[in-house]
């Protein structure tokens, strides 16, 4: 009984420094965000309710930019004040482990971890997509503006068969401007289709050229064409396993980010920066944890308190971190190091000084 009051006492201490990191970071950060998009509202189209609807949308995803910092930084205030109060060391003379005392902080941490991946897998993704949306047709208008659509856009359907569409509008199936060009063993071209537009049909289950030419290259000096209507493609993807769209892979879900794994595995292409980027989102509640692990044994050897150095503290600590995170994931989306090893490599290097941290300070 009496543990559990202590967690509880404990875990109610936690939230007020998170929310108060939290609401300082998440003001400055929209704030800055909103203030450079003012610049917008003499362009003629852009009204301060599309400002204020971009950064409500934009909102969610700075959010989980910023909960870890705010959880490094609650979990560090928690402890200091202890200290500074000497409400630690009466726990730990009470038969209390500084282990023990820990736990509550965690439980709080994995709830907010919690939040923090179901907002990046369901609210993150369509909020990015309204933000878009919003900048292009109200901030920095586009003619005619389309967010499922992709232009100029090239596919590689298999090992020697190569599509190109000027538009591409996975969520109707449609496309425009198409040619698929089939290659040979040697690299030479085989076989072309080029059509006006290639439409996915939803009862038969297959892609049909309208309007289009089938040409056959029976040898370098010779070739056969032929007109087509509403002719089926060769084309065995369907629109929904397909992944074209240019949206940056950090702002993708784990869902978007397998399907386009899924999709560059069948037809040939390197999957190595989005299976960086997936294995960065898996790892990252255990960043959270391991990042907060590392800072508050700090907490415990700092006997005045300082909300600056608490501060100063958790800014080194995170930073410390995500430089290492964007350094592994870098070279990991380009391909030197696998995969794997650039998501979970910085979880395993800060996990081993976090273990060797708990045992040189006997906690």
């Amino acid at each position: 009984m009496r543990a559990r009051l202590i967690h509880l006492y404990i875990a109610k201490k936690f939230w007020g420094p998170f929310f108060f990191a939290l609401g300082v970071f998440a003001a400055l950060v929209v704030l800055g965000d909103t203030f450079e998009k003012m610049k917008n509202l003499g362009n003629g189209t852009t009204t301060l309710l599309d400002i204020i609807s971009y950064s409500l949308a934009t909102f969610p995803n700075w959010l989980t930019t910023i909960m870890p910092v705010a959880c490094l930084l609650g979990a560090i205030s928690v402890i200091s004040e202890m200290v500074s109060n000497g409400e630690w060391t009466a726990c730990v003379a009470g038969g209390f482990a500084p282990k023990q005392l820990f736990r509550p902080i965690i439980i709080c941490i994995l709830m907010v971890v919690g939040v923090t991946m179901l907002m990046q897998e369901f609210i993150v993704p369509p909020l990015n997509l309204k933000a878009n949306y919003i900048y292009y047709t109200r901030l920095k208008p586009r003619v005619n503006y389309n967010q499922y659509l992709e232009n100029d856009v090239l596919i590689k359907l298999s090992p020697r068969q190569i599509l190109y569409a000027k538009t591409a509008d996975l969520s109707s199936g449609e496309m425009t401007g198409v040619s698929l060009d089939t290659y040979d063993n040697n690299w030479d071209i085989a076989e072309q289709f080029v059509a006006d537009k290639m439409r996915w049909d939803t009862s038969s289950g297959q892609w049909i050229f309208e309007k289009g030419l089938h040409r056959t290259f029976t040898d370098p000096m010779e070739t056969t064409e032929e007109t087509l209507t509403d002719y089926p493609a060769p084309v065995d993807i369907r629109p929904d396993q397909m992944s074209i769209s240019r949206v940056s892979e950090n702002l993708m879900s784990i869902r978007d980010l397998t399907k386009r794994i899924k999709f560059h595995q069948k037809t040939g292409l390197s999957s190595a920066s989005a299976r960086t980027v997936r294995h960065s989102k898996l790892a990252a509640p255990f960043v959270t944890v391991i990042m907060c692990l590392l800072g508050m044994p700090f907490a415990i050897s700092t006997r005045r308190k300082s909300k600056i150095l608490n501060i100063i503290a958790s800014m080194v600590i995170a930073f410390s971190f995500w430089w290492l995170l964007s350094m592994c994931t870098s070279i990991g989306e380009n391909g030197y190091i696998p995969p794997f090893l650039a998501g979970w490599g910085p979880v395993i290097v800060f996990g081993i000084v976090v273990f060797f941290e708990f045992k040189w300070m006997k906690l």
